[in-house]
């Protein structure tokens, strides 16, 4: 069926006349791959800024749709890159998590979100959609929105979504079926999973389930308790304080007492319990939807569990790990105590079971396809799309004189020297109406960039108090502050700075992981020598997104300084082609501000 797509009839000229160079490369490969038996899908893209790539990925799933393909999804990391995908072609469907929609279920406040409910304790509710048929549980009655979409979905189309639904709906839950997907930011896809699969419980949800579920299922609720005894004498002893990746001995006693818990029965229960009116499901429904949520979460820890012991996995070593952690005194806006938090690493063969053959997957950085396969999962036909943005434009710079800001390598004072540096040059671009983004690593480095940046007199904008990154970004975008600063988390990716909004970016060291970090510690145990390569091919992904967010057309200038000398063991052999002659790496720090200055004022 592949050979007979026609990607250039489904090309959306009539939103894009003039195709740009890059998508006219990125097609040709396309349909060769298509055409050629031998030819490996998924195919993967290494797409720069500005290629065109959302165009090209509604191209691919436009051809699989106008050869009679219905389930097509267009994946992208979250909410905002969905809406401007759906914004671009009006004519793709959206799909977002319940977080999202209102419930309409009779009796709950105006402006509840179906997130909030226990929609599964619901089955009368008269909005319920059935997702085969489209009709409602109670003819007549208003469509719940959330069941609605998914409903419109399988009718057909193009849906955009984001990774995280994308592993509810297909590979956990299996509503649906994809004949096509493209993968947008498809270096994320990984951690994306792994955030998702993600599961926790904490003494608090369970001393609530406990009194949710005290008279409707007795029995459990012992059970429960004998679990809740087990997980605080596991984190008393070995977790006060500090995260502790757990050893396999310490998990087997948790699972246990963990199996003796029937998730099911409490649902059950819970259900029988409204049926004859013990419990109501307005008045109720907290006390159902912590039933609801400890049941999932239970079953989640079961069936993840085993997944974490050596012993119970056809390839030897765990592919998930368990984190405990407490708190020796609880402040007074404190809930939990004791945690317990299960975290899927190996998530390659759940993402190979998710994606179809006809896959299309792409990134501004992919670096190394062999590592990026390694971590996705995704191994098919590899092309680096060349850029025609002019290098002339950009500069990437590496200082001589800077410090090298590794733990064994930097003196006591080289970090706050760095950073009041960087401030100090930040304060020098403002005075002349350019302003900046500053891109730390740690939270701690965020305060103490802060309260230098203040003692400078730069006038700063950052998260926290009662404002979101997203907030944050948003005010800067309209004017707020001469410097954005943030952790490379929250601004190092997926934020828009074009037509010199903010032309200076300051990146302070590479990411890389801490050694007391659990993931840290579970992937030194399991990928031993071969675990610095990752790191590696990680922090040149970071380098490389955090460089592209103020050169995001071949009209705008922008610079990125480099700051510790960690960045010149990688920061030249990661770049692409087009990008190697903006490199500077042998000047000094006031060259490069003269070089940055002199480049920006051709504005």
């Amino acid at each position: 069926m592949k050979k007979h797509l026609d990607l250039m009839g489904a090309f959306p000229f009539d939103r894009h006349p003039q195709m740009r160079a890059g998508q006219r490369i990125a097609l040709k490969h396309l349909k060769a791959c298509l055409e050629n038996a031998a030819a490996l899908f998924p195919v993967v893209h290494q797409s720069p800024v500005g290629t065109g790539k959302t165009a090209l990925g509604y191209t691919f799933l436009k051809a699989y749709q106008n050869i009679g393909a219905r389930q097509l999804f267009y994946s992208a990391p979250n909410k905002t890159h969905v809406e401007q995908v759906h914004t671009m072609f009006p004519d793709v469907k959206v799909m977002f998590g319940r977080n999202e929609h209102p419930c309409l279920y009779p009796g709950y406040p105006e402006g509840t979100r179906a997130d909030d409910i226990p929609c599964s304790m619901l089955t009368n509710c008269p909005h319920r959609v059935n997702p085969d048929t489209g009709e409602t549980h109670t003819p007549g009655a208003a469509r719940c929105p959330y069941l609605q979409q998914k409903y419109e979905a399988k009718q057909g189309g193009i849906v955009a979504c984001t990774h995280a639904f994308l592993v509810f709906n297909v590979l956990l839950s299996k509503q649906f079926e994809p004949e096509a997907v493209v993968i947008d930011e498809a270096h994320r896809l990984a951690q994306s999973f792994r955030s998702v699969l993600s599961t926790e419980i904490t003494d608090y949800r369970l001393v609530q389930a406990m009194e949710a579920v005290e008279e409707t299922s007795p029995r459990q609720c012992e059970k429960l308790a004998e679990f809740l005894a087990s997980l605080k004498r596991t984190v008393k002893r070995y977790a006060l304080d500090v995260e502790t990746l757990l050893e396999e001995k310490q998990i087997l006693r948790l699972y246990e007492t963990l199996s003796a818990i029937n998730a099911d029965r409490l649902e059950a229960d819970a259900k029988r319990a409204v049926e004859k009116g013990k419990l109501h499901p307005v008045v109720d429904r907290d006390t159902l939807k912590q039933i609801e949520e400890i049941s999932r979460s239970i079953r989640r820890f079961q069936h993840t569990l085993k997944f974490t012991l050596s012993g119970q996995t056809a390839r030897g070593y765990p592919l998930a790990y368990v984190i405990a952690s407490g708190k020796t005194e609880m402040g007074p806006h404190d809930k939990v105590q004791y945690r317990l938090t299960i975290r899927d690493y190996y998530v390659v063969p759940l993402i190979q079971k998710m994606l179809p053959e006809a896959t299309y997957a792409y990134s501004a950085t992919i670096v190394d396809p062999e590592i990026f396969s390694y971590e996705t999962g995704i191994r098919g036909s590899y092309f680096s799309i060349p850029s025609d943005f002019p290098s002339e434009n950009t500069r990437l710079y590496l200082p001589t004189d800077t410090a090298n800001l590794a733990v064994k390598a930097r003196q006591k004072r080289d970090k706050t020297k760095t950073i009041r540096l960087i401030a100090r040059t930040a304060k020098r671009f403002a005075d002349k109406e350019t302003r900046s983004l500053v891109i730390v690593v740690s939270n701690e480095e965020r305060m103490k960039f802060l309260e230098l940046a203040k003692e400078e007199g730069l006038t700063t904008l950052t998260y926290g108090n009662g404002i979101p990154p997203r907030e944050c970004a948003r005010r800067f975008l309209a004017g707020e502050g001469d410097c954005l600063v943030g952790t490379t988390a929250n601004f190092g990716e997926g934020l828009d700075l074009p037509a010199q909004v903010a032309p200076v970016i300051f990146c302070l060291r590479p990411g890389y992981p801490h050694p007391d970090d659990p993931q840290t510690q579970f992937e030194e145990r399991r990928l031993r020598g071969q675990r610095w390569k990752l790191w590696q091919w990680r922090v040149m992904l970071e380098m490389l997104q955090a460089r592209g967010r103020n050169v995001r057309s071949a009209n705008d200038i922008g610079v990125t300084f480099l700051i510790s000398q960690q960045f010149r063991n990688f920061a030249f052999g990661s770049l692409p082609d087009h990008l190697q002659a903006a490199y500077r790496g042998n000047l000094k720090w006031e060259e490069c501000v003269k070089d940055a200055e002199q480049l920006l004022a051709r504005e």
